[in-house]
């Protein structure tokens, strides 16, 4: 028979692993050892202007914003996320994420099932002790490395436009 403590998980407040990732932080709440690989729960600070390129995954992914202002630019629509704001996208959906400011934000990002997500964050993301206060970002992040194993983990980043496409829109 199980322990209590095996069926129950508590974190303190900015409790949980947590990485630096391209100058944002990210603090595992709930992984997928901890539910049998039905999600991976994190905190993710993004200070502002930065984001994540536009990706596809073979995952469902939602943000709930806990502060600040997330932009989402998904399937083609631009959201501007507020704190209590919610948005869920289904599998192979393009999206990328932005702080466009002037303060930090924070979500809380469910992505299900997890294992694959949780492989991508520890294999490129460095390992820190305080999410509240990240690193600077490598210069220039290995983009080609995050890629292929974004690959493997079911990510695929788009390529970012040829210098004659980005005057085009």
């Amino acid at each position: 028979m199980l322990s209590t403590m095996a069926k129950v998980k508590h974190l303190p407040a900015n409790g949980g692993r947590a990485f630096a990732l391209l100058g944002q932080t990210l603090s595992f709440k709930a992984e997928p050892e901890d539910t049998d690989d039905a999600l991976l729960l994190f905190e993710h600070r993004m200070p502002p202007t930065l984001g994540v390129p536009a990706h596809t995954e073979r995952n469902y992914e939602a943000f709930y914003v806990l502060e600040g202002t997330l932009e989402v630019e998904a399937d083609g629509e631009r959201y501007r996320l507020g704190p209590g704001e919610f948005l869920g996208m289904r599998a192979g959906v393009v999206h990328s994420l932005r702080n466009p400011g002037p303060g930090m934000m924070r979500t809380l990002t469910l992505v299900t099932p997890g294992s694959q997500h949780a492989r991508f964050f520890t294999t490129v993301a460095e390992p820190i002790d305080d999410p509240s206060n990240p690193p600077a970002p490598v210069d220039p992040p290995d983009f080609e490395r995050m890629a292929t194993v974004g690959r493997e983990c079911g990510i695929a980043f788009l390529s970012p436009p040829e210098p004659n496409d980005r005057g085009q829109a």
